[in-house]
C-alpha cells in the first residue's frame, strides 16, 4: 500500500484479560459499549490497542485488511513518521496507546529503566522481549484507583504494627536491622509460603473485625479476599494509594512499583512489552529482577490535571520523549499546528469531520485514526456537541512533569 496525504483508519485489536471489565445486568463494559460491540457476562472487556505493537499491531483500514499498522509504518518510515521520529532512531511509533479498563486488580508490577531492560532482554529474551524501557502515563476517563510508588518508611510500619497477625513479618523485619524499603520487601518477598499463608488467613479475619476500617483496610481486605495465600495482598499498605477523578493523570517512571485497581483510563506508554511481575498474579513472578531494577525510595505520586488552553485542548505533558497526549474536546484541530510526526488517535464521544487533500471522512465514536507524518494539512472537526478525541504522537523534547 502507498502512502499519501491522506487519515487512514485503524481496526484495533481487545483484549481480553480476566481482570477487564463484563456486563453486569444492563451495565455494559466501557469498550464493548465504545466500540459499540454486543457482550455477555463471561467476556471481560480489559484493553483497547491503538499502535504499532509488533504482538498486536492495528490494521490499516478494517478487519479484512491484510496490511498491518506496523508493517505499513516501516515500509514508508520517513513519511509515516517524520523526521524527529526517524532521526531519534525508531522506524515504527515509539509509544502504544491503550483504553484501559478493569474491574479487578492488575498485578503489582514494575518496568524497568533502559539500562535494566537491555540486560534483562539479553539475559531472558523470552521472558523480557525488548530492550526498551516502559514508563506510562494514566489519564482517568472514569473515577479510577491505583498504588503507585512506596509510602515513606515510617507510614508503613505504623501499618504493620496495627495487626497481631503480622508479628511474624515484623519479628523478621526487626532482625534485618536496619529497617529500610529494601530490606521491608526483602522479608515480605523471603519468609516461606508456609508462614505466609496463616498469616495472610489471620489478616483477612481481623480486616473483617475492625470496627472502623480505612480505605487501605478495606482494599486489603478485597485483595486477600480474591488473591487467598498471595503476599502481594500487603503491597496496599506499602504503596501510595491514589485515586484519580476523571480527566487527572497519573505518570509511572520507571522501576516504579504499581497496580491500577479499578477503573477506566487512557494508557500511553513507550512501546514495550517488558513487565516485571511481583504479586497478585497467577503469572509468574520475577522477584531478583525486581529486587535488582527498583528505586527503593519513598515517592510522593498524586494525581495531575492537565494544561488547558480554555477551547478544548487538554494537554499531558510527561518527562520523556516517545510520547505526548492531548485531548481535544468541541474544537477544531489544525494539523498545520501539530508536531510533524506521525501519530493516532480516537474518538471517545460524538463523531469528527476529516479533511485532508481534497477528501473527507466521518470519524464516529470508536473509530481509530492514523495521520502519517507527511499530511501537513487538514483539519479535524466537531460534528456535534460534546465531540472529544485523544490524540497521541511523538517524538517531542521531554517537558518537566509537574
Amino acid at each position: 500500500m502507498e502512502i499519501s496525504e491522506q487519515f487512514y483508519p485503524l481496526h484495533c485489536f481487545v483484549r481480553h484479560y480476566l481482570w477487564g471489565c463484563r456486563a453486569h445486568g444492563e451495565h455494559v463494559p466501557y469498550i464493548a459499549d465504545l466500540l459499540g460491540k454486543g457482550t455477555d457476562c463471561s467476556t471481560p472487556w480489559a484493553e483497547l490497542w491503538i499502535g504499532a505493537h509488533p504482538s498486536q499491531s492495528a490494521l490499516v483500514g478494517d478487519e479484512r485488511s491484510d496490511e498491518t499498522l506496523l508493517h505499513f509504518i516501516q515500509e514508508h518510515a520517513d513519511a509515516a513518521l517524520g523526521r524527529e521520529t526517524r532521526q531519534a532512531g525508531y522506524d515504527s511509533l515509539p509509544f502504544l496507546l491503550k483504553v484501559l479498563s478493569c474491574e479487578r486488580p492488575l498485578s503489582i508490577q514494575s518496568h524497568p529503566d533502559k539500562a535494566n531492560a537491555a540486560r534483562l532482554h539479553q539475559d531472558r529474551p523470552g521472558q523480557y522481549p525488548d530492550a526498551n524501557h516502559k514508563p506510562e502515563i494514566m489519564i482517568a476517563l472514569t473515577r479510577f484507583t491505583a498504588l503507585a510508588g512506596f509510602r515513606p518508611l515510617e507510614d508503613i510500619w505504623a501499618d504493620v504494627e496495627r495487626f497481631e497477625s503480622l508479628a511474624r513479618w515484623r519479628q523478621v523485619l526487626e532482625e534485618a536491622q536496619p529497617l529500610t524499603l529494601r530490606t521491608l520487601c526483602e522479608t515480605l518477598f523471603k519468609l516461606p509460603f508456609a508462614v505466609m499463608r496463616p498469616v495472610l488467613r489471620a489478616l483477612r479475619q481481623e480486616l473483617a473485625c475492625l470496627e472502623k476500617p480505612n480505605e487501605r483496610d478495606a482494599l486489603c481486605l478485597k485483595l486477600i479476599t480474591a488473591n487467598p495465600g498471595d503476599r502481594g495482598v500487603l503491597f496496599a499498605y506499602v504503596l501510595n494509594l491514589l485515586t484519580l477523578a476523571p480527566g487527572q493523570s497519573l505518570f509511572i517512571p520507571a522501576n516504579v512499583p504499581h497496580a491500577y485497581m479499578e477503573g477506566t483510563g487512557i494508557e500511553c506508554m513507550a512501546n514495550s512489552d517488558n513487565v516485571i511481575r511481583a504479586g497478585l498474579t497467577p503469572k509468574a513472578v520475577d522477584i531478583k529482577a525486581l529486587m535488582s531494577t527498583l528505586v527503593f525510595e519513598p515517592l510522593a505520586l498524586a494525581p495531575v490535571p492537565p494544561q488547558e488552553d480554555g477551547h478544548g485542548r487538554s494537554v499531558y505533558t510527561v518527562p520523556v520523549e516517545e510520547f505526548a497526549v492531548e485531548f481535544f474536546q468541541d474544537c477544531t484541530v489544525d494539523v498545520t499546528a501539530l508536531p510533524e510526526n506521525g501519530g493516532v488517535f480516537l474518538v471517545l464521544k460524538g463523531s469528527f469531520r476529516l479533511e485532508a487533500s481534497g477528501r473527507t471522512w466521518l470519524a464516529r465514536r470508536g473509530s481509530s485514526w492514523f495521520r502519517p507524518a507527511l499530511l501537513r494539512e487538514g483539519k479535524i472537526s466537531p460534528c456535534e456537541p460534546g465531540s472529544c478525541l485523544v490524540w497521541a504522537d511523538g517524538i517531542r523534547p521531554p517537558a518537566a512533569f509537574s
